[in-house]
């Protein structure tokens, strides 16, 4: 049927109308940093680095951990259940001596429905999360919110006579004062009987729970665990809120009219203590048998997410090095042996736990890589101010200059499994990697979950670790061992 002259006059007009508007297209894919290989060489190392690239699981073993398993924290059956997996991912990638080795853990935890909810003003809604390991409340409270932003026990007894009934404010960013010294000088048992005691003092003056912003911007909680594995040891409800609604709270307080507020807090204890466990698998070295290289990651997560970027990343690197080892027939020297350790997250526990149980043992490890910081590339590794052993690691990362593991940072890094060795002795370093969005999003928060994967640099993640290890595995010589000075802090 013709179009009519009005109906055609429309028709252009549109198509020059749309032809005027923005064009859209899709944008360009991000650059790599990881550097682009056209080819490995016909060398053992080369093999491992190819088979690696070509053929990597490591994605689909971090899909898996994280979307079937999901979060893990020490303690809990879902750990349990990543840990049994892993135990028969080892066997099945040729692993011998797979086994779990056992220490006393404290009590479970277990999060529940966490909720707030204001009484008074706008009467928001607005996430909470329990901080794992403090009481759980048994029903709704409901109190007052007040700012208590003492930041030791003498300015908290300040408020001595004011907290009864009272919803505490623990966290104040817009404090201008400065810094006071490490609280107990950095002595830990000392921090942990001044924290015990502040908590105690709380409790006394009648404060009904504690609330603390979180480290994470738009809109993220942030898992953090507190004191109460031991079942002596007191605790008080408390939450993480996101920074957002945190801020909020604060303008309302300092409207110096009342704030009312409903907090419901679900978190549970087990009923006795348990165990936890880490895993335990080797590849026997055919000619020294006897010394190893220890790779590593910890299995246990917060669980806001799934643990995608931490740890389910490091975890799998340290499978897929022994399915590429597999999948090439490569036979190493030395032994090596991949321990996937729980409890890392209530502070290193599960590589404290090893260290002493195998204490013995310690000067026959040749070294321990640790993978611990998420999706991003592997630049090189912290070599914990070992200036004695940067020449044999730089031998041992050569072959991987070319995929960008090139740094060896004398830099001191304590914070992830590799620490207890250190202190040990041993040689042991974690990953320098890329922080991607580690630090601004995915560690500990709700957003941890296999979408932040970067599979490239991830595969490159992967490639480092079997690299540098199967070079360790092989060198003639053997890493300085013994305790190395400091600098000062």
């Amino acid at each position: 049927m013709p179009r009519s002259t009005p109906a055609l006059l429309l028709l252009s007009l549109a198509t020059i109308l749309h032809a005027q508007g923005p064009l859209r297209t899709t944008p360009p894919p991000p650059v790599s940093p990881v550097p682009v290989v056209a080819s490995y060489p016909e060398t053992p190392s080369g093999k491992l680095l190819k088979e690696v690239k070509e053929h990597s699981e490591v994605v689909a073993k971090v899909e898996h951990l994280t979307d079937l398993i999901g979060p893990r924290l020490t303690g809990s059956e879902s750990l349990r259940r990543a840990q049994a997996w892993a135990m028969g991912e080892l066997k099945r990638l040729g692993a011998e001596n797979v086994h779990e080795e056992a220490y006393d853990f404290g009590l479970a935890w277990t999060r529940g429905v966490d909720s707030a909810r204001l009484l008074t003003q706008n009467g928001l809604r607005f996430r909470v999360d329990q901080v794992a390991w403090t009481t759980g409340t048994p029903r709704p409270v409901t109190g007052e919110l007040m700012l208590v932003d003492a930041r030791n026990f003498d300015e908290l007894k300040a408020f001595h006579g004011q907290l009864k009934g009272k919803i505490l404010l623990r966290t104040n960013p817009n404090d201008k004062r400065p810094p006071l010294p490490r609280r107990a000088g950095g002595d830990m048992a000392a921090y942990q009987a001044e924290v015990a005691a502040m908590t105690q003092w709380l409790l006394d003056e009648g404060a009904l729970a504690t609330l603390q912003m979180s480290g994470r911007k738009n809109g993220l909680g942030f898992a953090a665990g507190g004191p109460g594995r031991d079942p002596k040891r007191v605790t008080i409800p408390s939450a993480v809120v996101p920074q957002e609604p945190y801020r909020m709270l604060l303008r309302l307080v300092a409207r110096n009219e009342p704030v009312r507020l409903e907090l419901n807090l679900g978190g549970a204890f087990s009923a006795k203590p348990v165990q936890a466990f880490n895993v335990i698998g080797e590849i026997r070295g055919t000619e020294k048998p006897g010394e190893t290289v220890v790779i590593g990651a910890h299995l246990d997560s917060w669980d806001l997410g799934t643990g995608a970027t931490d740890n389910a990343t490091g975890s799998a690197v340290c499978l897929e090095v022994l399915r590429a080892l597999q999948a090439t027939g490569l036979k190493p020297k030395r032994t090596l042996r991949v321990i996937l350790f729980s409890g890392e997250e209530q502070g290193l526990l599960g590589s404290r736990a090893y260290v002493e149980a195998h204490k013995t043992e310690m000067d026959a490890i040749q070294a321990v890589l640790i993978h611990d910081m998420g999706t991003g590339m592997v630049r090189g590794f912290d070599l914990q101010n070992r200036e004695n052993c940067r020449g044999l690691m730089a031998q041992a990362i050569a072959p991987l200059n070319d995929l960008g593991v090139r740094e060896l940072s004398l830099r001191v890094m304590n914070g992830t499994d590799h620490a207890p060795f250190d202190r040990a002795g041993v040689p042991a370093f974690a990953a320098i990697q890329d922080a991607v969005d580690y630090f601004e999003g995915t560690h500990h928060s709700q957003m941890d979950y296999p979408d932040h994967l970067q599979p490239d640099q991830l595969i490159q993640g992967a490639q480092a670790i079997a690299g540098t290890a199967w070079e360790l595995l092989n060198l003639e010589g053997r890493l300085p061992h013994g305790p190395v000075a400091r600098p000062a802090r």
